[in-house]
């Protein structure tokens, strides 16, 4: 390998850390933790807080009817005042039909599927990242043959030019030679317009172009075709992210029934009245209920809902299934291909061995008279297309096993030990998930523009007589 050449292991390890899509599904994964956060909430303490003030301005109008020393009028008063209210709601659950236990059931299964969610996308990204690496090995091989082609054809023509003049070769000769210089200069074209594109495709997946691939290596694969389609059906991520949310529809069955279950909620309130009216000058209450709610006809509504929770994990059930056959045809699918690359790789290398041993007798030949121009031309194209199927084949070969140890959720980062430091969901579920009541109330404080710690405040010194004495060593 030469020296500072970059490792497939080190490419891999750049897609992991930069690509936008692996950020974008983390975020997501990050989303649905929230799930269970707010299914967690729905049997807490939960508090409200209220508070209204307003300004109320009032005329009365009586009838005075007067008496012997004053004529009857009308008696005109004011009345104004500011009412203000302030009160404090609280209510915690304490039954509500296993709701709350079903609603943490089925988020907790949607989190270890989106979990697999995300370690399928990562598997995809980093097999793109693989893929486009073999391609630019591959591209830039058939891009140094062809251009070898070109040098020798060149040469070819050169020669036959030189024949011509010493009256031994003709102007077809000639003609033949140019004809295969152009076509090897349109394959030259082609082949870095394609190294062009996989580059491209290396600088998407990776972010950076690729500067001196190092050789791909060889990676442990099965030794049959049941050993990889049985381990594909335990680690592949769409198989276990199926019979997760196989397992979270089953707790949406109990979600929809315990909405037809009795309900006990505690309640509680402070309220606090200033000035509600011309006669009241202020008021406050203070309370405590328990509150029983019994489902008596909803309609069919709860049966409706169960039999669509029924449904769904009936079709969760069928999913995993289909998944499982896709997933065994897949493997028998790439293991044939794999097979037949083995094949074809060996074959192009046989061919190549002959191709050039083939190419070598037809120059001796064509020296001595026996082989013409056109022979030279044809051994040379021999050669040419052997070599390019040599390129093609080991890509093939190894862009397959990529796709089966991806099939087998193998190709993970953790599984090839890349060099990264690893995204662990469980420390955002952990932090989202430990209860911090106070938290709004941090938050608003770390918010405040003007932090506590910068404000000089006096120290506060105690009384001598209250003061500790020091003790004696």
């Amino acid at each position: 390998m030469p020296a500072g050449a970059e490792t497939l292991q080190e490419a891999l390890a750049s897609a992991y850390d930069q690509h936008p899509q692996l950020k974008a599904e983390r975020a997501s994964l990050r989303a649905a933790d929230e799930n269970y956060v707010q299914a967690q909430a729905q049997g807490r303490f939960q508090a409200s807080a209220s508070a209204s003030v307003g300004s109320t301005s009032s005329t009365i109008r009586t009838f005075n009817p007067g008496n012997f020393f004053s004529p009857a009028s009308i008696v005109e008063s004011e009345d104004a005042f500011v009412p203000r209210s302030f009160s404090i709601t609280g209510q915690k659950p304490l039954y509500q039909g296993g709701r709350v236990r079903s609603l943490k059931g089925q988020a907790k299964y949607g989190i270890l599927a989106a979990r697999e969610g995300l370690r399928n996308t990562e598997q995809s990204i980093l097999l793109q990242a693989a893929t486009a690496y073999a391609d630019v090995i591959r591209d830039e091989k058939v891009a140094s043959i062809r251009r070898n082609n070109v040098r020798v054809i060149g040469r070819q023509g050169d020669a036959a030019r030189d024949r011509f003049e010493v009256g031994v070769g003709t102007r077809t000769d000639i003609a033949q030679a140019d004809s295969r210089m152009a076509n090897a200069e349109i394959g030259l074209a082609q082949a870095d317009a394609q190294l062009q594109a996989s580059r491209a495709a290396y600088i998407r997946a990776t972010g950076h172009p690729p500067e001196q691939l190092a050789p791909i290596p060889d990676f442990l694969m099965p030794e049959t075709l049941d050993q990889a389609q049985r381990t594909a059906l335990i680690y592949n991520p769409q198989v276990e992210a199926a019979r997760y949310n196989q397992d979270a529809a089953r707790f949406g069955i109990d979600v929809a029934a315990s909405n037809g279950k009795p309900s006990i909620t505690a309640q509680t309130f402070v309220q606090k009245s200033i000035d509600q009216n011309s006669n009241v000058l202020g008021q406050d209450a203070i309370g405590f209920s328990v509150n029983l709610t019994v489902p008596i006809f909803t309609g069919g509504l709860t049966d409706s809902g169960i039999r669509q929770a029924r449904a769904s994990e009936t079709r969760a059930k069928f999913e995993v299934r289909n998944i499982e056959d896709a997933l065994r045809e897949r493997v028998m699918a790439l293991w044939a291909q794999k097979v037949a690359a083995e094949r074809s790789l060996d074959a192009a290398r046989r061919q190549v061995a002959a191709a050039e041993v083939a190419f070598e007798g037809v120059q001796i030949e064509l020296e001595v008279g026996t082989r013409d121009a056109l022979d030279l031309l044809n051994a040379e194209q021999e050669v040419l297309n052997a070599r390019l199927s040599v390129a093609e084949a080991e890509r093939n070969l190894v862009v397959v096993e990529f796709q089966i140890l991806n099939l087998m959720g193998g190709f993970d980062a953790l599984s090839l030990s890349l060099p990264v430091d690893f995204y662990d969901p469980e420390v955002n579920f952990k932090e989202v998930t430990t209860y911090k009541p106070l938290r709004p109330l941090v938050d608003a404080i770390d918010d405040f523009p003007v932090k506590l710690d910068e404000i000089d405040l006096p120290q506060p010194t105690l009384p001598k007589f209250l003061r500790k004495k020091t003790p004696t060593p």
